[in-house]
């Protein structure tokens, strides 16, 4: 396993773009959308993973299109967000469009990154691969890797439990309605990305995932997506990369690609420690998957399968959100009624 350093002198950024393609939607018109800012993202990003989430606003109907796109500081997404090409196609969005982003700038002392792949990938783009040393395999050691965890507990000022619900008017551009906005979040929200992937791994081992760990691992995340409130899991996506191929058929679809991306925020990070601590099914894969691939395990030295995950804090004001002709109900929309998240 493998870590990864990156330079706290300037935040890095995630920025989340999406494209909802709604089952009856217009989809010639989708396609230019996708092919123009295609075109205007990827020379400028440090890395981008391309992926894909079933339904629009919820999972039943269509899709959305994403770029989970990376970039190692602020000033480098800034210069491409704000410059002429990107400026114009983001303004000339229309109610049609179904578009929406979701920007983080974080400070690198609040995030952890680990993988078990030999060449980096996601956040491991961005910096220097290093060795997770003594902090792996026990509860908590998310938390450790992170260099401000000794002077901040990165608690949520939010008390209660929030449910997903309709969105508040005054986040809606008055001239466009259609436009929502959203630069205001509660302190510690915790942004986490889970990656799996499957497309080098053997027979044999494919064979020993299925016996071992696939039942637990579903189990586990059809649990993160049907959390209730009280979890603290304010929002996933179950993401897969389509040109990756299939290494299973079963349900849900999107665990059935080689490659897959799930994509959560919680309200804190000791929501998301405490979800994974109580879950079964997360117990016993944690335990078999250690016990297979760690030191002397059976897969410890032929195993091919690529894990990562990364783990983030964010306080208010480095988020920033904003859905153009979106569904009702998308990302962050469906908490902007609550008065957590207005100014």
């Amino acid at each position: 396993m493998s870590a990864v350093k990156i330079s706290s002198d300037e935040p890095f950024v995630y920025s989340i773009f999406g494209l909802q393609v709604p089952e009856n939607g217009d989809k010639q018109m989708k396609q230019a959308l996708q092919q123009e800012f295609d075109s205007l993202i990827t020379p400028h990003a440090t890395h981008i993973d391309l992926l894909v989430q079933d339904g629009c606003a919820t999972p039943d109907k269509g899709e959305t299109m994403i770029w989970l796109a990376y970039w190692k500081s602020q000033s480098q997404y800034l210069d491409w967000w704000t410059n002429e090409k990107t400026t114009e196609f983001w303004s000339n969005l229309t109610s049609s469009s179904g578009m929406w982003r979701e920007v983080m700038m974080p400070n690198a002392s609040r995030t952890q990154y680990m993988t078990s792949k030999s060449e980096p990938i996601g956040l491991g783009m961005l910096g220097t691969k290093i060795s997770v040393g003594d902090k792996t395999g026990y509860w908590g050691c998310y938390r450790h890797r992170m260099a401000a965890h000794s002077t901040d507990k990165f608690t949520s000022p939010v008390e209660r439990d929030l449910c997903r619900y309709g969105l508040a008017q005054n986040t809606r551009s008055t001239d466009q309605p259609w436009r929502v906005y959203m630069n205001h979040f509660p302190d510690n929200v915790c942004f986490v990305v889970e990656g799996q992937d499957h497309s080098k791994i053997t027979p044999e081992e494919n064979k020993y995932w299925h016996d071992n760990l696939e039942t637990a691992c579903t189990q586990w995340m059809e649990a993160l997506f049907t959390a209730e409130p009280e979890s603290g899991l304010w929002g996933s996506r179950m993401c897969y990369a389509p040109d990756t191929g299939t290494y299973r058929n079963s349900t849900p679809k999107a665990l059935n690609y080689n490659k897959k991306v799930q994509l959560f925020y919680f309200k804190d990070l000791r929501h998301m420690e405490r979800m994974g601590r109580s879950n079964k099914p997360h117990v016993e894969l944690r335990s078999r998957f250690m016990g297979a691939y760690g030191p002397g395990g059976v897969m410890s030295t032929t195993g091919k399968l690529g894990l990562w995950v990364e783990t983030t804090v964010l306080k208010n004001g480095e988020i920033e959100c904003e859905y153009v002709g979106c569904e009702e109900g998308t990302g962050w929309m469906a908490l902007a009624g609550h008065q957590e998240f207005q100014s």
